[in-house]
Formats: structure tokens, C-alpha cells, sequence
């Protein structure tokens, strides 16, 4: 049997053709049946839409399937050949780690070193802070020892100063939360 390709003849055995004949008319008829299935699921909007499927010719079925041969650098003498799945499943396994590591580099080490700086800070925060603390309790020691009071009069001003402080702190984590 001889189809004719573009100004071309290329011999197709026969029995190949008639394959190739049959796949065809089935691929037809399987989206035919799909558009159908599709229709009568749809409403009446959607059916408007929806688009009949091509019909599937012998020559656009051969230039697909050349066309895919071509894209994948598939030699077609080469089909039916068991492939190595032990090499399959290597070269899969490693496609994950390689992308696993590049989104490792990418985005989870960045991360990382922020969570370190971030605590880092923190804890500067925090010591800084008891610094502050220590220095304005020297502070009012100092200030109301210098303002002449007695030690039980000192301790009744702390005592007003740590409600005070009590109160605004309360008060502030009602206003946030």
C-alpha cells in the first residue's frame, strides 16, 4: 500500500495500514463518544461551548506520531525494547534529590539563616533589656535614697511604682490583644 505525502509516495505495509486504519476510526469514534458523554452532562450553557472534536485523519495521525518521534528522539527501531527499570527509577530518584536540593538552597538554608539571626537578635533584645531594668532600679534606688527618705518609705514608693508599672503592662496587653 502507498500513501501519498505531500508529493511524496512512501511505501506502508499493508497490514500496518490497515492498523494504522482501524486506530484511527477507534480514536474517532472514543472522542465522538466523549463529546457526547460531555453534552448530555452539560447545561445548557456550557453546551453551547463545548466544541464537536476534529475528526482525526490518517495523514494528520501519521504526522503526529512522526512529529512525536522527532520531539523525543525516539528511533523508532528501538521500540518494544525493554528498558533498564533499575536505570529508570536511578534516573528518576535522581531528578527528585537534584530538585530537592536546589529548593534546599533556594528557599529552606535562607530561611534557616533568618531563624538564627532573628534569635540572635532576640536575645540581644532580651539582654539589653535586663540591662535597663538593672540600671533604672540603681536609678530610683539611688534617687530616692538621695531625696533623704527612710528605707520603709523607699519601699512603700516601690511598692506605688510596681502597681503603676503593673497596670500600664495589663492595660497595654488589653489595647494589642
Amino acid at each position: 500500500m502507498y500513501e501519498k505525502m505531500a508529493n511524496r509516495v512512501v511505501a506502508i505495509d499493508e497490514t500496518v495500514h490497515d492498523v494504522m486504519i482501524e486506530e484511527v476510526e477507534q480514536l474517532n469514534a472514543n472522542a465522538n463518544r466523549e463529546y457526547q458523554d460531555q453534552y448530555k452532562l452539560a447545561d445548557t450553557t456550557r453546551r453551547r461551548k463545548l466544541k464537536k472534536p476534529e475528526k482525526l485523519t490518517l495523514k494528520s495521525y501519521t504526522e503526529s506520531a512522526l512529529e512525536y518521534f522527532r520531539k523525543n528522539h525516539i528511533d523508532p527501531r528501538s521500540l518494544g525494547e525493554e528498558k533498564d527499570v533499575v536505570a529508570e527509577v536511578k534516573k528518576l530518584r535522581n531528578n527528585v534529590f537534584s530538585f530537592m536540593q536546589v529548593q534546599e538552597r533556594t528557599y529552606l538554608m535562607p530561611f534557616v539563616q533568618d531563624v538564627y539571626e532573628l534569635r540572635n537578635r532576640t536575645e540581644g533584645l532580651e539582654e539589653t533589656s535586663v540591662d535597663m531594668l538593672n540600671l533604672m532600679e540603681i536609678f530610683i534606688d539611688l534617687l530616692l535614697a538621695g531625696l533623704g527618705l527612710s528605707e520603709q518609705e523607699q519601699d512603700k514608693y516601690k511598692a506605688r511604682a510596681a502597681q503603676a508599672f503593673a497596670q500600664k503592662k495589663a492595660s497595654r496587653k488589653q489595647n494589642v490583644g
